[in-house]
């Protein structure tokens, strides 16, 4: 029984100290590659528009958009 714990807590560390050390050797791939005929830059964090509100808009016709 103890070697099964001790494996299981193994298993978690190594899991844990891998995904760390993947995450910071991982970069964004306009920070990484220069693509000159790819228009590749920092996507931002507003992505759906300036007037985003998430509601639907009624139209002139009454119908929802």
């Amino acid at each position: 029984m103890r070697i099964i714990v001790t494996s299981i807590i193994a298993a978690v560390l190594l899991a844990v100290a891998a995904g760390a050390a993947l995450s910071t050797a991982q970069k964004p791939v306009y920070q990484t590659r220069a693509m000159p005929s790819v228009r590749i830059d920092d996507p931002g964090n507003n992505l759906v528009g300036a007037d985003w509100s998430g509601l639907p808009k009624a139209t002139p016709n009454g119908t929802k958009v």
